[in-house]
């Protein structure tokens, strides 16, 4: 009886895991591929540069503010996780145009 107890205690247990784990796998960030005009795709490698950040990173910021602009809630993002967070794809917090003016008038 101990045994069976023990068995389905563990069934339990590793049913709140699985659930935990799918829940959190759910909510990862989704890839999608769009078409751009040459001259929407210029502007945003530009910018992106400018703010030193990738263009993907770029995009999911535009497309979450823009969202949130016109009055959509989004959720929130799972424990640990951003939505768009504005970092460029090597780590590095975006340039402040400032600074950046400062680096090319040397």
């Amino acid at each position: 009886m101990k045994a069976m107890a023990s068995i389905l205690n563990c069934l339990y247990h590793w049913r709140i895991f699985m659930n935990d784990r799918l829940h959190v796998l759910q909510h990862q960030p989704r890839r999608i591929s769009i078409t751009l005009s040459y001259h929407v795709h210029e502007a945003l490698l530009n910018r992106s540069e400018e703010e030193g950040r990738s263009v993907s990173n770029l995009c999911a910021f535009l497309l979450e503010e823009a969202l949130r602009n016109d009055g959509f809630r989004l959720a929130s993002p799972a424990p640990g996780q951003m939505l768009a967070p504005p970092v460029s794809g090597n780590g590095h917090q975006p340039l402040n145009p400032r600074l950046q003016q400062q680096k090319t008038d040397r």
